[in-house]
């Protein structure tokens, strides 16, 4: 599946990678209007073979430009995927649910080096683009949102919700992963972070609490363990 002539792109290293008995499958890329941005899909094959009906995850790579601009991806995000070989078989798929979320950010993750950046759009209608919206207007901090949680874990210190507007039009909203440049900058985004979640945590719990908000109490307390045993920070 994947086009001839693009064996040279970073891209590359994601075609026929292993999502357990799964299979990604990089797309044919596109040369977008910057030379050094490509567009790209990545599918889905099931343990039969079957390709994905739709992509796991499309965007845009960038490797960077002037300025000292780093390598960055934003990317659309579908955990949930249909497989059909037939008019009479079709199968659902959610990575989250199988587990296998994670392995794919952190195959992509691995793409961005340091001093880079990864948005990943939450405006879709699949469950973890709405619970992160909700998370986020229910004061959940980010990095602890379903898929900020996920930038987070793949090499990313800190998170941010974002949009960009442009020319009267607002992009869609992002979760947005910075990876720093150097020790001193990721002691920084740790620091930024853990404040966030600190925070979060010492927000009084109460018998209302959605499943959203106690999930995402667990996942703060799993970055806090993560920034102490990566960072100086005396927490």
């Amino acid at each position: 599946m994947m086009a001839s002539g693009e064996k040279t792109s970073p891209l590359n290293i994601l075609h026929e990678k292993k999502l357990n008995a799964h299979t990604l499958h990089l797309g044919e890329l596109k040369q977008l209007r910057l030379s050094s941005w490509k567009g790209f899909k990545l599918f889905l094959s099931d343990p039969a073979g079957s390709l994905s009906e739709n992509p796991v995850v499309k965007g845009i790579y960038s490797s960077g430009g002037k300025d000292g601009v780093r390598p960055w991806m934003d990317l659309e995000y579908w955990e949930e995927l249909e497989f059909s070989d037939s008019p009479e078989r079709r199968e659902k798929f959610s990575l989250g649910s199988a587990g296998l979320d994670q392995k794919l950010f952190d195959f992509l993750g691995d793409l961005i080096p340091a001093g880079g950046h990864f948005m990943v759009s939450y405006e879709g209608e699949q469950r973890i683009h709405t619970d992160t919206i909700q998370s986020l207007s229910a004061g959940v901090p980010p990095a602890a949102t379903p898929l900020g949680y996920l930038v987070f874990r793949s090499g990313f210190q800190y998170i941010k919700d974002w949009y960009l507007a442009e020319g009267g039009f607002e992009g869609p909203r992002k979760i947005w992963g910075e990876k720093a440049p150097d020790e001193q900058w990721a002691q920084n985004f740790y620091e930024r972070t853990a404040e966030q979640v600190s925070q979060f945590l010492k927000k009084p719990v109460n018998s209302a609490a959605t499943a959203l908000i106690e999930a995402a109490r667990k996942k703060s307390e799993e970055i806090m363990k993560i920034i102490i045993r990566g960072s100086r920070l005396n927490i």
